[in-house]
């Protein structure tokens, strides 16, 4: 099931990271999903906006309806539902990690550099990349997350986090350039 995600949203992948701690597998079928997430949002036309679909075509699909589900729509589901799915085992495991040192690590292919003058040896080009991001960014990153900021505010977190890890430079130190992440092409979350 996870096979079928990958992503460039922050967001998305610490969601499909947290899958991994799941105890209990998510309904199989789009229709059991689909049930699943009508019981998490009373709202139908919130839940059709957040699926890109229009209410109607959800209730084809409960009413189990031939052509109801297309991929798009099978895959707005299954993300939806790797978002909400046990909430406590997310919960706990984002505790265990942010507390544990070097708990979590990133895999990523993206623009990643120092903001620095075009030309220059420090400035950022397309990198794919393989970090543990040290403490405190995993807690930074899982706290930001559960409140759920921006993408930008959870990419400047992960970029400082692997600037310190992969260039060995704090992004607090005066005089150095901070770093950023940008044009992500994929990336990926495990923590312990």
């Amino acid at each position: 099931m996870l096979d079928q995600l990958s992503t460039a949203s922050i967001a998305e992948a610490l969601d499909i990271a947290d899958a991994h701690h799941w105890t209990r597998q998510p309904p199989r079928s789009d229709r059991a999903r689909l049930r699943f997430l009508a019981s998490k949002e009373k709202d139908p036309a919130a839940l059709s906006r957040r699926l890109g679909a229009t209410p109607q075509k959800l209730r084809r699909l409960l009413a189990s309806q031939p052509g109801a589900a297309n991929q798009e729509l099978s895959r707005a589901i299954l993300k939806e539902v790797v978002r909400l799915w046990q909430p406590r085992i997310r919960h706990r495991a984002h505790q265990v990690a942010s507390q544990q040192q070097h708990s979590m690590h990133v895999h990523f292919c993206g623009w990643f550099g120092f903001n620095a003058s075009a030309g220059s040896s420090d400035d950022g080009r397309l990198r794919r990349l393989s970090e543990n991001l040290h403490h405190p960014y995993p807690a930074r990153l899982l706290e930001a997350r559960h409140h759920n900021a921006s993408e930008d505010e959870l990419r400047t977190i992960v970029a400082d986090g692997i600037g310190e890890s992969y260039f060995k430079v704090s992004p607090g130190r005066s005089g150095l350039h901070a770093v950023r992440l940008a044009d992500i092409d994929y990336i990926e979350f495990s923590y312990y």
